[in-house]
């Protein structure tokens, strides 16, 4: 397993105040890396310092070798490195479809002037994205939704269409911000299948921070372990389970 993504040292301090510490860890090709922690560990920062919407006091992050530290946050989405937040983002009025095919503007080859006219290329390139989109959202077993408003899905339903998006443009690397927040068991299953589907079967490097303890053991490769804004652990799952420092600072008992 290569690695895609590499952060080295990465601190953010805000007037005085560490918010992270020195964070270094490697994410593979087709890896899912869970990040766990109490509340005020550092986590949303972490993931705002690698997407660039907070600037690193120190360290550096790189995706295949490229710096990307000093881009701003389109151009490392560019790059490759695509995330979701914890209060989604879905177009509730547009149809389960039409909100997939919002990610996959950037892969359109007509201009806005093509479009509008309607030109074959337009046409092509459209017809080209719907099949995509709609590949996609068999993948996420979600086809027969497509011609649903998102705003009639369930809270569950719609995390899956924001992953399924976020993925549409097939970014090299996948940052899930709580994924699993408030969905039933069954959904939760279903969410960790989908998220060990894009690893496996697309080799989506994936790193996500999410609070179900059930979800990130089976479905991570690797954990990364924080408090305080530092690494207090790193390791398989497995590791993970026995280790004092995290019983301590995450599960409240050695």
């Amino acid at each position: 397993m290569s690695d895609l993504l590499t952060v080295q040292g990465l601190s953010v301090r805000f007037s005085g105040l560490t918010a992270l510490e020195d964070v270094s860890f490697e994410l593979g090709r087709g890896e899912v890396r869970a990040v766990i922690g109490p509340n005020g560990a550092g986590k949303s920062t972490l993931f705002n310092a690698i997407s660039g919407y907070v600037t690193p006091t120190s360290g550096t992050v790189h995706l295949n070798g490229e710096l990307l530290t000093v881009m701003t946050p389109h151009a490392i989405a560019e790059r490759g490195i695509r995330r979701t937040f914890q209060n989604g983002g879905l177009f509730p009025a547009l149809t389960v479809l039409e909100n997939v095919l919002t990610g996959l503007h950037a892969q359109t080859d007509a201009s806005f002037f093509d479009i509008l006219i309607g030109r074959r290329q337009a046409l092509k390139s459209e017809a080209a994205n719907i099949a995509r989109a709609r590949d996609l959202l068999k993948l996420m077993s979600m086809e027969h939704m497509a011609d649903t408003p998102a705003g009639d899905l369930s809270g569950g339903q719609q995390r899956i269409v924001e992953i399924v998006r976020t993925v549409a443009c097939d970014p090299p690397v996948l940052l899930l911000d709580e994924p699993a927040v408030g969905l039933s068991p069954v959904a939760r299953d279903q969410m960790m299948d989908i998220i060990r589907r894009l690893a496996g079967e697309k080799g989506v490097g994936i790193l996500l921070i999410e609070h179900a303890v059930e979800l990130v053991m089976a479905a991570a490769d690797k954990i990364l372990v924080m408090a305080a804004g530092k690494r207090i652990a790193q390791g398989t799952p497995d590791e993970i389970r026995q280790d004092r420092a995290v019983l301590e600072a995450y599960l409240g008992h050695a």
